[in-house]
């Protein structure tokens, strides 16, 4: 998205479709089991997958700053929450708590099954022009403030390790918001992605939301839900609403267009909201792109 953004600005088009989507059968896990991932094959020998390379992270930090297992509780059931009353969420009508995280199966210490994002079909399109194109258009435009790509190594080939890969994303956070002269105080709400509970404090340590070791205290007392300081995944991320193969990628952009032209559902709308963080990938993964978008224009 990033790089048809800045072929729009460097006038190499004037408007890109991006577009994305899967299905298929998920009862046979066949089709998703970790060694369909080619790359795989340099770390499935030790037994690392998906979920175990993302746990090694909320481990590390765990032993390093204290984070207690209740703040990841707090961070899955805000986000479910979030789905539970979103009518076109994957997981619509399915309410959780805490308590419910927390005696939900054990998949990779320290995530338990409802700490996880799903699998599902899905799919997802954007269109991005030029602003004075979109100005004469019968939409509301949202306009991209700024954006960054932060990548540390190839994803899943390699193990994450905490002192190479725990704050991936910080650079390109520090770049988003220097190209758009603002900061994270300036963010009415953030869909950050949630491939795993622990990944969203990670993601608010990275950015500057709160300190290094912070963002377990951070989370608490109803900050990231949908009537916090700081909603957090407002359309139940890909814990709750969808994640669809690479159009899950588009989610967090397209809901934060959605939620910025006040088009979710009123239980899930934050009030006067104008300027909205995105992410994609995690620690786990090497990697984290950041974008900024707002309902006004970098002036």
């Amino acid at each position: 998205m990033l790089e048809a953004a800045q072929a729009i600005q460097s006038g190499q088009c004037e408007t890109v479709v991006i577009a994305s989507a899967q299905c298929g059968e998920y009862t046979d896990h066949s089709s998703t089991v970790s060694w369909t991932r080619p790359e795989n094959e340099f770390v499935e020998t030790w037994g690392l997958y998906t979920a175990a390379e993302f746990a090694l992270m909320a481990q590390r930090h765990m032993h390093l700053y204290g984070t207690k297992r209740e703040a990841l509780s707090e961070v899955a059931s805000a986000i479910r929450s979030n789905g539970a009353v979103h009518p076109e969420a994957v997981m619509y009508g399915r309410t959780c708590t805490p308590a419910d995280v927390e005696a939900s199966r054990m998949v990779a210490d320290p995530y338990r099954l409802l700490d996880c994002c799903i699998t599902s079909e899905g799919g997802a399109a954007m269109v991005l022009t030029t602003a004075e194109r979109a100005r004469d258009l019968d939409v509301t435009p949202i306009y991209i403030l700024g954006g960054s790509l932060d990548r540390q190594g190839m994803s899943y080939v390699t193990a994450p390790i905490w002192d190479k890969v725990g704050w991936v994303g910080r650079r390109a956070a520090r770049n988003t918001f220097a190209q758009c002269g603002l900061g994270p105080k300036d963010v009415d709400f953030a869909e950050l992605y949630d491939p795993f509970s622990f990944e969203i404090i990670r993601q608010l340590e990275a950015f500057g939301f709160c300190g290094e070791g912070e963002g377990g205290d951070f989370v608490m007392n109803g900050r990231i839900r949908i009537d916090g300081e700081l909603p957090v995944a407002t359309n139940g991320g890909t814990m709750s609403f969808s994640h669809a193969g690479v159009a899950q990628l588009l989610q967090k952009p397209l809901n934060a267009v959605l939620q910025l032209r006040g088009e979710l559902p009123p239980q899930l709308t934050v009030p006067d909201a104008k300027v909205a963080l995105a992410t994609n990938g995690g620690s786990g993964a090497l990697f984290c792109d950041v974008m900024a978008l707002g309902k006004e224009p970098v002036r």
